[in-house]
């Protein structure tokens, strides 16, 4: 509950700027994740392709949910979370780099995509069907008109909260929520788009229904788990001394378990409405991740997004001590790179088989060096501004916040 008595302005922190360990260990994650593709470009370009979009479409993710995140507790009046919103804020910052990075998949289409071929389109009735959506022509339009959309409507509401910064008063507040209502509508839109392109389309002939809404649950789950994480060291560090405590914490690590059951519950419906239906082009998704040594990685996959966080999460003490939250949001944030490279992985055989299961070594190390470059721009763009927006009419609500 909120208590709404006078509270005393604690110190206000100024700015503040990631610790030096930071930005030195995620330039090395950049050159360990770029030598990594350029090894893979040089012997295995669909290797190297499907490593690219991974770690392309994990950090987007992150930037994505930045402003998704703001747009949610807007409208929601989450109050609570005013003194933690300069992560978000600063999660956003990637969507233009981000953007272009990941629209740049879109040159590896002859590799990763089975529909980018005239030839083989032609003599496939399904993917002539699909032809007038499944083309290269819409996809430049579609997933770059969406990534821009991002772009814009993320600026937007940074730059209210900036002009609240300068001007102070309400108006910016209801500005922001109006936004926020445009931006989830257009997001829930953009990111069917942007699912279908980048993910769904590696498995041409697969229908499912689900998919935006999986891949929502993904950015969500991850993103909370990123918040958790950076608030976590904020309290651990005392950076935002009287301004961010456990009661806050206690909050955002709610979400982060609530993300996860309702992961596991739309990742159970799909695979339930597949076996029950048991119809071969649905069937095909689950069947591909089953064969050619995919099995105990799509088994592990419900352990490290939905078991093992679940259990970590379920003490009320383990959502309010960040010594806690930090390892099971960390297993979270691994395990979005793991759901990924389930779902790119086995698509790369582009035909009735999958491709051969292997240890995902290049995989990661891409990955981990699209994190990297996602916490170079994330650690630029939180120091860049006052650390807590102290001119927001909901502070005092919010540093006078129980839970």
């Amino acid at each position: 509950m909120s208590h709404h008595e006078a509270h005393p302005l604690p110190e206000p922190p100024g700015r503040i700027a990631l610790p030096g360990a930071v930005p030195g260990l995620a330039i090395a994650l950049v050159l360990v994740g770029g030598a990594a593709l350029g090894w893979a470009f040089t012997t295995d370009a669909q290797l190297a392709w499907s490593s690219y979009l991974i770690g392309a479409f994990f950090a987007l993710g992150l930037g994505v949910f930045g402003a998704a995140w703001l747009a949610i507790l807007y409208l929601a009046r989450g109050n609570w979370s005013v003194t933690m919103r300069r992560i978000p804020e600063a999660m956003t910052a990637w969507l233009l780099p981000g953007g272009v990075l990941a629209l740049a998949a879109g040159l590896g289409a002859h590799s990763l995509y089975h529909w980018s071929h005239a030839d083989v389109v032609a003599s496939d009735p399904l993917l002539l069907h699909k032809s007038p959506f499944l083309n290269m022509p819409m996809f430049w339009a579609l997933t770059g008109a969406s990534l821009l959309l991002w772009v814009v409507l993320g600026a937007a509401l940074v730059g209210v909260s900036r002009r609240q910064d300068r001007e102070g008063g309400i108006g910016p507040s209801r500005t922001a929520r109006t936004l926020s209502a445009v931006f989830l509508v257009v997001f829930a839109l953009t990111l069917s788009i942007v699912s279908f392109y980048f993910l769904l389309s590696l498995d041409a002939h697969w229908f499912s229904t689900m998919w935006a809404v999986l891949v929502f649950t993904d950015i969500v789950q991850t993103g909370t788990a990123f918040v958790a994480i950076v608030a976590s060291w904020l309290i651990l560090t005392g950076r935002l001394k009287g301004f961010l405590n456990e009661n806050h914490l206690h909050s955002l690590g709610k979400m982060v378990f609530a993300s996860t059951g309702f992961w596991a519950y739309i990742y159970f419906c799909q695979h339930m409405l597949i076996w029950y239906a048991n119809l071969p082009e649905e069937m095909v998704y689950f069947l591909k991740r089953s064969e050619n040594g995919w099995l105990p990685y799509l088994l592990i996959l419900p352990i490290l997004k939905f078991v093992v966080p679940f259990l970590l999460m379920l003490p009320r003490d383990a959502k309010r001590n960040p010594r806690k939250l930090i390892p099971a949001a960390a297993i979270v944030v691994f395990a979005q790179f793991w759901e990924l490279y389930v779902m790119v992985g086995p698509a790369m055989g582009h035909g009735e088989h999958s491709a051969h299961a292997h240890l995902p070594v290049v995989e990661l190390a891409a990955t981990l060096g699209f994190l990297g470059l996602f916490v170079l721009v994330f650690g630029w763009a939180l120091a860049r501004h006052e650390a807590v927006p102290l001119k927001d009419p909901a502070l005092a609500e919010c540093l006078d916040y129980h839970s």
